[in-house]
């Protein structure tokens, strides 16, 4: 019976990782749901915990809630995720968790910007490589690009406005993650392949990817959401399409690394110098030495 259930997860999993990715509303409704989530599962378990209740945010076992003093007082909202049995390799089994909502403590939130204009500061200065402002048209019209082989984000003038500077940022920040992550599945796949061949990131077929990950971070920190466009739903079979999921959330909590360390670095920051010009502060902190004129 146990096999069964186990079976039935599996296979909801299979269905659901579909699901989210064929059309715009059900991935923006997914991407929301990834927004909120603070607890760091596996793709497997948060495909899982969204069956169970799209607004979780924060799951754990009623013996992790206890532990932090926390008491559980609705036990029939059971999520079940699976986990490898300890000591079995290869060997799963279901166990039981329990969102926030379902217990007596209140849910923590993620930092909400007041404005487009803090939010795309924030980015400036905290990128996950060195970033340089041209002069010069940058490839297809961007207005920020990735450029792997130099290792840098190159910014050029004439956004719409301070949102758009923001999705042009956070798509390059999601290139360079996706990249990244690639790089290290193809290191681990090269190590069991019979010939060596050269890694290749080809921007082109990440660019669903690139917007999913825009609107998931914008929505994370109360920022408006960019426009999400699926034409062409990636096909593939379910461990194809799970990799992609897998993907957008390795950019995602990696962006928001980024995003939450440095608002605690400005805050030290501010703390530490009090009494002096905020804006000069801004301008002489010392993250900005990663942006090149």
């Amino acid at each position: 019976m146990a096999d069964d259930f186990l079976k039935q997860l599996y296979d909801f999993v299979d269905s659901s990782v579909r699901y989210h990715l064929e059309s715009p509303d059900n991935l923006k409704d997914f991407l929301t749901y990834l927004a909120g989530m603070r607890t760091d599962v596996s793709m497997r378990n948060k495909l899982l915990t969204y069956g169970y209740n799209p607004h979780a945010t924060d799951i754990r076992t009623k013996e992790a809630w206890e532990k932090d003093g926390v008491t559980v007082q609705d036990e029939t909202a059971m999520i079940y995720n699976i986990q490898q049995v300890p000591g079995e390799k290869g060997h799963y089994s279901e166990r039981v968790m329990y969102d926030v909502s379902s217990t007596d403590m209140q849910p923590e939130t993620f930092e909400q910007f007041p404005n487009a204009g803090f939010f795309a500061e924030r980015l400036l200065m905290y990128p996950p490589c060195p970033i340089r402002f041209s002069d010069k048209p940058l490839t297809d019209n961007r207005r920020a690009s990735y450029d792997p082989e130099k290792g840098i984000i190159e910014v050029t003038g004439g956004f719409k406005s301070e949102e758009h500077v923001c999705y042009g940022l956070l798509r390059e920040f999601s290139h360079f993650y996706l990249r990244e992550n690639e790089m290290r599945l193809f290191k681990k796949e090269e190590k069991n392949a019979s010939d060596s061949i050269a890694f290749a990131y080809n921007r082109d077929k990440h660019g669903i990817e690139s917007q999913a990950i825009s609107y998931a971070v914008c929505s994370r920190y109360g920022i408006e959401l960019p426009k999400l466009d699926v034409v062409h739903p990636p096909e593939g079979k379910p461990q194809d399409l799970m990799r992609i999921l897998e993907g957008m959330d390795y950019a995602l909590q990696r962006i928001s690394k980024l995003i939450e360390e440095g608002g605690i670095q400005q805050r030290r920051f501010l703390g530490q110098n009090e009494g002096v010009n905020q804006k000069a502060e801004k301008m002489d902190h010392q993250p900005r030495d990663r942006i090149q004129e």
